[in-house]
């Protein structure tokens, strides 16, 4: 079981990195949005986004902001997008980083060409899984957008997979919860092919990132289902901006209680 913090919190406060790299040894999941990033541009070459000296499992979260893979009444942002992610890989490459999350399309963008924006993110996410390969980099893709802002349905999301073969599945459980998916068949339907989960809690109307337990998913039947997993799954806690260090360092150790008992049990 792999156990990752995305460093989401720490977005908007790059000098409690530190502070938090101290106490946590576990996989981090870099954010290149925020402080880092912010002022000029993305710096592939000169950003780290982390010291050389941390030991543990690096994943990288690629930008969100601005990008859009769907968008095929105006190709140049879709091919401006995919240069963007091209660059996201190469440097998850550079930093030794085991996997990049791809956003399919823009989350708060309608979708107006259903058929044509899913036909447009495909083609740019099979590029993505094949230079990933190349790369030894694992690109995995996210469900984003709500109720007409999202790609794809659960069972078009569940299809993507095997459509793509050089590409893995990130379910958002948060996300899932606003679209009201079936997040625990989702997760079987899934099977072999779900490569890991971002995981936080709301209310089923905003993407909050609340703590787990915070808001109004059912969490039981989703840590069984992903009990009786037999392949290795990341477990990634996506909290939001300024959620406080011993939160996160608490809900890492409940988290790896809460998978290794389900797993007891099942």
């Amino acid at each position: 079981m792999n156990i990752s913090i995305n460093m989401l919190p720490y977005m908007n406060n790059k000098e409690k990195v530190g502070q938090f790299l101290s106490q946590w040894q576990g996989g981090v999941e870099l954010v290149t949005e925020g402080a880092d990033w912010r002022d000029n541009g993305t710096d592939w070459f000169n950003e780290s986004g982390l010291p050389a000296s941390f030991p543990g499992r690096i994943g990288v979260h690629a930008p969100i902001f601005d990008l859009n893979l769907a968008c095929p009444r105006y190709p140049v942002f879709s091919e401006y997008s995919f240069e963007v992610y091209k660059q996201s890989l190469q440097w998850a490459a550079r930093i030794g980083a085991k996997h990049v999350v791809i956003h399919p399309n823009l989350y708060s963008t309608p979708i107006y060409h259903r058929k044509e924006a899913q036909h447009c993110s495909k083609a740019y996410l099979q590029k993505l899984g094949e230079l990933g390969k190349s790369l030894n980099v694992k690109v995995f893709v996210e469900n984003v957008g709500f109720h007409e802002s999202a790609l794809f349905s659960a069972e078009e999301f569940v299809r993507l997979f095997d459509e793509i073969p050089s590409i893995d599945a990130l379910l958002d459980v948060g996300h899932a919860h606003i679209n009201r998916w079936d997040i625990p068949e989702v997760i079987q339907q899934l099977g072999g092919r779900l490569a890991a989960v971002h995981l936080h809690d709301n209310y089923g109307k905003y993407d909050d990132h609340l703590p787990i337990g915070e808001g109004t998913i059912e969490w039981a039947d989703i840590w069984k289902v992903l009990g009786e997993t037999s392949h290795d799954i990341e477990f990634i806690l996506e909290y939001q901006i300024g959620t406080p260090l011993e939160t996160l360092l608490e809900h890492a150790r409940k988290l790896q209680e809460e998978h290794l008992k389900t797993r007891l049990i099942t």
